[in-house]
């Protein structure tokens, strides 16, 4: 089953950007975030979810390609379970259907939410009703029916995630200004046209011109670190000068076509960036939000910073609450 509703086509279109490069894993891997502590959290609560409610409805909130959803694999499910995942990209539940075809989707917008209330018995969400503003935070707390339970892991503004979304989009803007791509496409085009009889007065002009501009990378990676951004920079400066020492071994359009998808999905990689550093919900945001829980008979369960280990840091915000 797929229903479809946009009150925000822009936005649709952007995310839409962001995760058929996911997909394709170019510039960075699909599959959302999957830290062990997270997924313990949510297989945990699966687990007792479908024991507690048989036969229930359960959706999840802009879950993207289904990391959420990941951690149900394997579980018994009773016959009559409804699972459901939305989210305002056909792009990431065409995912979510590749790989967990027994889960409804629904394309909509967070902030207006084609279901009525209180009619889930669970209602999750990871990092990703943030996104859709103030009005999707109220928006997701009609769901659940009395009995029913809301459990949510939000972005920490000061937290490790926040720290590392920010220097990755640092790291990737600066990639994207360098324009290294698009002269390392120059490059290699003119170095294929010397394979092909040319002359290499041009390729050679074209590595002089690249030379300066790839070691910019040098210091983002030292800023930053190698793994910064999914290891793109790190993959990137490895693999251009190891197919310009090795130009004949590898396909003339498998390098171009790797080079023009990178120079597609970088820029729906930078701003999913800077959009996970502004959905940070501070300490005063946080506890408002379980105070307007609290207003609207909710039990609040549980609500925290998570911690993990080798980092003073948190992980994100937890919140589990039942519907009285």
């Amino acid at each position: 089953m797929s229903d479809s509703i946009f009150d925000s086509p822009a936005r649709a279109n952007e995310w839409d950007r962001y995760w058929r490069g996911s997909s394709s894993a170019n510039a960075y891997s699909a599959g959302g975030s999957k830290h062990p502590v997270l997924q313990q959290f949510w297989r945990e609560l699966f687990m007792a979810s479908l024991s507690e409610y048989p036969q229930g409805r359960m959706i999840d909130l802009c879950g993207g390609s289904g990391a959420v959803l990941s951690a149900a694999e394997g579980l018994s499910v009773s016959e009559g379970t409804e699972l459901i995942s939305l989210d305002i990209s056909v792009s990431a539940l065409a995912l979510v259907v590749q790989n967990y075809p027994y889960v409804q989707t629904i394309a909509a917008d967070a902030a207006h939410i084609p279901l009525e209330s209180k009619t889930m018995d669970l209602v999750s969400s990871q990092f990703g009703i943030e996104y859709a503003g103030e009005q999707a935070m109220s928006e997701v707390a009609r769901l659940p029916r009395k009995g029913g339970k809301l459990a949510l892991v939000l972005h920490h503004s000061d937290g490790l995630i926040q720290q590392e979304c920010a220097s990755s989009a640092d790291a990737i803007q600066r990639l994207i200004d360098s324009d290294l791509i698009s002269m390392a496409l120059d490059m290699f085009e003119k170095g294929y046209s010397m394979l092909r009889g040319a002359g290499s007065d041009e390729f050679h002009s074209a590595a002089r011109a690249v030379n300066p501009v790839y070691r910019s990378l040098e210091p983002i990676m030292d800023e930053h670190g190698v793994h910064v951004a999914g290891e793109t920079i790190a993959t990137l400066y490895n693999r251009i000068a190891e197919i310009q020492k090795n130009l004949p071994r590898y396909e003339e359009t498998e390098v171009i076509g790797w080079l023009e998808a990178m120079a597609s999905e970088l820029p729906a990689y930078a701003d999913r960036m800077v959009a996970m550093c502004q959905s940070g919900q501070s300490p005063e945001q946080f506890k408002s939000f379980c105070a307007h829980l609290s207003q609207m008979n909710y039990r609040i369960q549980q609500a925290h910073p998570q911690q993990i280990a080798d980092t003073t840091l948190p992980l994100a915000w937890m919140l589990v609450a039942e519907r009285s």
